[in-house]
């Protein structure tokens, strides 16, 4: 008899601490995305103005690809040049003078933020992460 209360007692205490975990989580996850905005939604920074993508990579902006040659030759922004992000720290004087703008991008927008990341740690004030090429306005 006393067996089967621990067991029926362990049942109880595993079952409600899956509860609460799965409660827990529930909320922390809820709160966290709850302050999420969208970035097509978020408003720019006080210091800065919206900025016009299309505008930009039509000739106001040097375009790079940091994806691998491979993803490049695959298919590009017809004014881009392919800098990978292994390399764009080594090779930051073919980014041009530092207060022009440049657009980054590559196949999801991690890569082209880290390369974004770099530009502005090295003085380029005017760096736009355009996110994955196949989400390039036309």
């Amino acid at each position: 008899m006393k067996q089967t209360n621990i067991k029926t007692l362990y049942r109880l205490t595993l079952l409600s601490s899956v509860a609460a975990l799965t409660l827990v989580s529930t909320a922390c996850g809820k709160e966290a995305n709850s302050n999420v905005t969208p970035a097509s939604t978020a408003p720019a920074a006080a210091n800065t103005a919206p900025v016009d993508l299309k505008a930009l990579l039509d000739g106001k902006a040097k375009v790079v690809d940091v994806r691998t040659p491979g993803e490049f030759a695959s298919g590009h922004h017809p004014r881009a040049v392919n800098i990978p992000i292994d390399e764009v720290q080594t090779r930051l004087s073919e980014f041009g003078d530092k207060s022009k703008p440049v657009v980054v991008y590559c196949a999801s927008g991690n890569r082209s933020g880290r390369a974004k990341q770099i530009l502005e740690s090295a003085g380029y004030s005017h760096v736009t992460n355009a996110g994955g090429f196949r989400d390039l306005p036309q």
